[in-house]
């Protein structure tokens, strides 16, 4: 065994520089990149004095992303024959690589003093040109947050100047600015892999972590990036933010599980202030304030906020049906609701959409619902009548009940004039009827499926209206008839009336 190691460093000692120049050469086109560069450096080592030796070796150096060692190598190049293109056009390459595109036209330009006639430099020099001016202009896009324009010059800029590692931290920006966080997310991913060390590259895989709302995973990024730059003033402020972000948000959130409405909207407000440049988790506040203004019978506000989340986030189902729901509870003049209900059914549109297949039929349902309160706006409405939403409680209606009758009753209007005492009369017998309707929970569940008043007490009432069956499609139709058919074995009844053999069942 020792023999045959003697023999093979007695091989390696004959080789010739060029023949350390080929080997190099062959594992370059294996891209055995660092093996290259030692058979390429045992070259020079045995004969410093061959300018290609030089060029190899940069070539080599560029592939593992050491652009400093590959300008050195260049420069040598040059020193020992000023007349070599190569050495000039791999310089300036290099030169791009690093972000010194200013240098790098000098090496063009240099080029072209020893060799005027080289179309081929020539044209390098004027792509490299134009592609600098639309990088300048494609950071300053960057710095207006004008992402669309930005992300429209860095693509053009990315064919003259492929692989420059300043240019795929504008791309990752720009992602992030318009939105497209998985896409900037997974560019961070290649360029671990092949630059790990870029400056930012951890700061903004932190930042697309943080937007995807993987905040502990975030954290972790940042904590790193932190590590790698202790003196960073940017790191150490996003990092607090984010703390202290997360925080406030666990804190509303709590207050909202507690019952405690009020403390939990004035938390996620104060966390709305804290970034507006995340969308993805701001819309989640937006969202989740909506709801706290929803059970506190703030619909208004519930709408307004569950419109900022849709804007933040398009495709956010939630805030569809959330604002869908608030907006069927808005009282006003006849066309404001109007206005109000037609919202409301193209949301629940948009919610079905974006749901899945297993709750479609739930949606036709409130859509079919939504357009009889369409039908019915101007019509008598009950919980106008008691001055409640439609959401409303029985406790809530009973009190709405107690205080308008206090006022209504004709006791109170012996004294007034015949006039006021006839419209307080008819005002209060609608008052109870109200009353009546909303406290029994299937006269409220035919009513507000669209049953007219005059037809709540009919036993077949909210059977035939509707185009003869409610507004229920024929599948529902087909499924309640055998339904029904199955409960009474073929017996007589109606399979739809009230207790006919399989039993009623109720729109809405």
């Amino acid at each position: 065994d020792e023999e045959e190691e003697d023999e093979e460093e007695d091989e390696e000692e004959e080789m010739t520089p060029d023949d350390m120049k080929d080997l190099g050469n062959q594992r370059y086109k294996t891209k055995d990149y660092r093996g290259a560069i030692e058979a390429y450096s045992s070259a020079i080592e045995a004969d410093p004095s061959t300018p290609a030796y030089y060029t190899n070796r940069a070539s080599a150096y560029m592939m593992v992303n050491d652009f400093k060692s590959a300008v050195t190598d260049c420069s040598k190049a040059i020193e020992l024959d000023p007349n070599l293109a190569k050495a000039y056009v791999r310089k300036a390459k290099a030169l791009l690589a690093q972000g010194n595109a200013s240098e790098a036209i000098a090496a063009y330009t240099q080029c072209l003093v020893k060799d005027p006639g080289n179309a081929a430099v020539a044209k390098e020099k004027k792509e490299t040109e134009e592609a600098v001016q639309r990088l300048a202009l494609a950071r300053q896009c960057l710095a207006e947050e004008k992402y669309t324009q930005t992300w429209r010059q860095i693509e053009i800029v990315e064919k003259s100047l492929p692989g420059i590692a300043d240019i795929q931290m504008i791309k990752v920006e720009s992602l992030c600015g318009l939105g497209r966080y998985q896409e900037a997310y997974s560019l961070t991913t290649s360029l671990m892999r092949t630059n790990s060390r870029l400056q930012g590259l951890l700061f903004w895989r932190a930042k697309c972590l943080y937007y995807m709302n993987q905040m502990p995973q975030a954290i972790k990024h940042l904590q790193e990036a932190m590590r790698n730059d202790p003196d960073n003033k940017t790191y150490r402020t996003e990092i607090k933010k984010w703390r202290a972000l997360e925080a406030q948000k666990e804190a509303g959130n709590a207050a909202f599980k507690a019952g405690n409405l009020q403390e939990a909207i004035t938390e996620w407000t104060a966390c709305l202030e804290v970034d507006p440049s995340n969308r993805p988790f701001n819309a989640k506040l937006y969202a989740n304030r909506g709801t706290a203004y929803s059970k506190l019978r703030r619909h208004q506000e519930a709408v307004d906020d569950c419109t900022r989340a849709i804007d933040l986030d398009p495709m956010y189902l939630k805030a569809y049906n959330r604002r869908a729901e608030s907006l069927r509870c808005l009282d006003g003049e006849p066309n404001e609701m109007k206005v109000h209900l037609q919202g409301a059914l193209r949301d629940y549109e948009k919610a079905m959409e974006l749901d899945s297949e297993e709750n479609q039929r739930d949606y036709k349902t409130k859509m079919r619902t939504v357009q009889t309160e369409i039908k019915r706006v101007g019509r008598k409405d009950f919980y106008k009548i008691l001055g409640v939403s439609k959401d409303a409680t029985d406790d809530e209606i009973k009190k709405a009940y107690k205080k308008g009758a206090l006022r209504l009753h004709p006791d109170r209007m012996a004294n007034k004039p015949e006039a006021e005492r006839e419209a307080a009369t008819a005002k209060f017998k609608e008052l109870n009827e109200a009353n009546e309707v909303l406290l029994d929970r299937e006269k409220r569940q035919l009513y507000d499926s669209g049953v007219e008043p005059e037809d709540l007490d009919n036993p077949h009432a909210g059977r035939s209206h509707g185009g003869g069956m409610g507004g229920m499609d024929h599948d529902d139709l087909m499924r309640m008839f055998m339904h029904q058919q199955a409960g009474m074995g073929g017996m007589g009844g109606s399979p739809f009336g009230r207790g006919g053999g399989g039993g009623g069942f109720h729109f809405g």
